[in-house]
């Protein structure tokens, strides 16, 4: 459709109408692939539809612990009312769901041997596909893949993926098109993030940065200094969780608001690095909606502060994101702004939670009083909720689709 059109009479032509009208149009669009082309008609209908806030989805795929049945997809937007809206998305057949990074979804197919990541854009259509990770274990569970920009806007750029348990890191870059190793051994979850053209990886409460310049790519621990009289506290809150049986189940790095937020999940759940699903045994007599200790979640966030330029960081406790909302999962995680995308929920934490459970939930923690929760209950129409069935979504996680 063109732009153009009136007989050269002003006001006349499509590029007229108003912006409002014009962003009612798009939103009720039923595919993303219709407001890409809505996008591109013209400058008028592209900037209607700039001024329409995108919302996160969470995605997932089915899988069972022998790493097949790979190739059914779920998806959810999350609506204005908090809750999670079923919808088809543009996610290729017969692919299994990974991670997310910068408007790609990371998926594999699980038939083919051996496993190999593709890039998918799901507003666009675009495939990239990598190479397989040589060096990565079979039963490894590929986790999180993190790109440092995004593909079809940089001349070059990288990936950083990582599998649980930790053994290794695998980089990528689109110049040399190959995988470099990069040894990183921890018994459990690792979160990576690309801030400030680096990308740095943390276990816990130690941060490290991937340095992959020169002959000795490898990933270097930042020297991690305290105040004197024991800073904030994050050392004794590490010691007290031990002695209490409490376990740190999931890290992530999130660039927030410019800064660098180090952020860990814990709870009273044993934690088992044979399980290969998620890493958690998870006691189902606890109850589905926080009546038990073993179900119990709780977020801490510390903001990763520089201190000059010899490497060194201290760990600074915050208590408030402010506008702000975090998507957490066994993958990438981000946050984004109730300002601009007003689906989110402010000062809030959407933790995707019971990793290889067909009755998985999305738990929302509010910061400012965690055990203010709700619970979005996922369940497929396949998969009723409480089956004993070895099949479940287990591979969940967040994405956010880019409509640049």
């Amino acid at each position: 459709m063109a732009c153009g059109g009136g007989g050269g009479k002003a006001g006349t032509g499509w590029s007229s109408l108003q912006a409002d009208l014009l962003l009612s149009v798009f939103a009720l669009l039923p595919s993303d692939a219709d407001r890409v082309r809505f996008r591109a008609v013209c400058g008028a209908w592209g900037g209607a539809a700039a001024a329409w806030p995108p919302r996160p989805w969470l995605v997932g795929s089915r899988t069972d612990r022998s790493g097949r049945g790979g190739g059914a997809v779920s998806s959810f937007w999350l609506s204005p009312c908090g809750g999670l809206l079923p919808f088809a998305a543009n996610v290729p057949a017969g692919f299994e769901y990974l991670s997310s990074s910068r408007g790609y979804i990371a998926l594999a197919d699980p038939r083919a041997p051996p496993k190999a990541i593709v890039l998918f854009n799901p507003v666009t259509g675009r495939r990239i596909h990598l190479p397989p990770i040589a060096f990565f274990k079979r039963w490894l569970d590929l986790t999180t893949v993190v790109l440092s920009a995004d593909p079809e806007a940089a001349a070059e750029w990288a990936a950083v993926a990582v599998g649980f348990p930790t053994t290794c890191l695998a980089y990528y870059s689109s110049a040399t098109g190959a995988w470099t190793r990069l040894d990183f051994g921890v018994p459990g979850y690792a979160g990576v993030e690309h801030y400030n053209g680096r990308f740095y990886v943390a276990f816990k409460s130690q941060i490290c940065v991937c340095e992959v310049d020169g002959d000795a790519p490898a990933v270097i621990p930042l020297e991690r200094v305290d105040d004197a009289d024991g800073g904030d506290g994050s050392d004794d809150e590490e010691r007290r969780l031990r002695a209490s049986g409490r376990r740190v189940v999931e890290t992530h790095l999130v660039e927030c608001d410019g800064q660098l937020l180090l952020i860990s999940v814990h709870d009273d759940v044993v934690y088992n690095s044979d399980d290969d699903m998620g890493g958690l045994a998870v006691d189902d007599g606890a109850g589905s909606k926080g009546g038990g200790g073993g179900d119990a979640r709780a977020v801490e966030v510390h903001r990763v502060e520089w201190l000059g330029d010899d490497g060194a960081v201290r760990l600074v406790r915050e208590t408030d994101l402010g506008w702000n909302a975090l998507f957490l999962g066994r993958n990438r995680a981000f946050a984004l702004s109730v300002v601009e995308f007003p689906a989110c929920r402010v000062n809030c934490v959407y933790l995707v939670d019971r990793q290889g459970h067909p009755d998985g939930v999305v738990r929302v923690l509010d910061m400012e009083n965690q055990w203010a929760r709700r619970e979005e209950t996922i369940c497929p129409d396949d998969v009723p909720c409480g089956s004993s069935s070895s099949a479940g979504w287990a591979r969940r996680g967040w994405f956010f689709p880019n409509y640049g």
